[in-house]
């Protein structure tokens, strides 16, 4: 702990891996524009950790990113969390995600300058009791993708680290 009231303080809340059941590319709304998505819940999703444990409500949300032109995603994501002792959490996911990428002064056969990144910000409605403090907390999240790439590979999905901020 330190005595400066400025200091960033957090602790590991709770870790979620999130399945995905379907991913639609709906493409731009407006010529030239970014694309739209929409990446539905699957089922078996899990939260795990010191602050919170359950599941994600099978098939409770899904999220309708923008895939931005420059390679950005923004994350806007909506579902539910089912507490170990029954509660439900409501969960909306914002974030940006990407893998690496080329700085602008990069030619195309340059070794990408921004690595990958996955950060998410989190709002909860969680009723009076054991979670409510989700209610008051700022929480962030870090994140990695788990493409399904053949066959054999576990299904679709992410991983994502939950901090809350003290």
């Amino acid at each position: 702990m330190t005595d400066d009231p400025l200091a960033l303080q957090y602790e590991h809340a709770f870790d979620v891996r999130m399945n995905f059941d379907r991913r639609w590319n709906t493409g731009p709304i407006h010529r030239n524009g970014p694309d739209h998505g929409y990446t539905s819940l699957g089922t078996g999703s899990t939260v795990s950790g010191p602050l919170l444990n359950g599941q994600l409500v099978d098939h409770s949300g899904a999220d309708w990113p923008v895939i931005r032109t420059d390679g950005v995603v923004e994350l806007n994501a909506h579902y539910c969390i089912q507490a170990d002792d029954g509660a439900l959490i409501y969960i909306r996911n914002l974030g940006y995600v990407h893998g690496p990428l080329r700085a602008a002064d990069q030619g195309p056969d340059d070794e990408p300058a921004i690595p990958r990144y996955f950060r998410c910000t989190p709002y909860f409605r969680a009723p009076e009791g054991p979670h409510d403090w989700l209610n008051r907390t700022v929480v962030v999240g870090i994140g990695r993708r788990m493409p399904k790439l053949s066959p054999g590979d576990p299904p679709d999905h992410s991983l994502v680290r939950y901090f809350a901020i003290r």
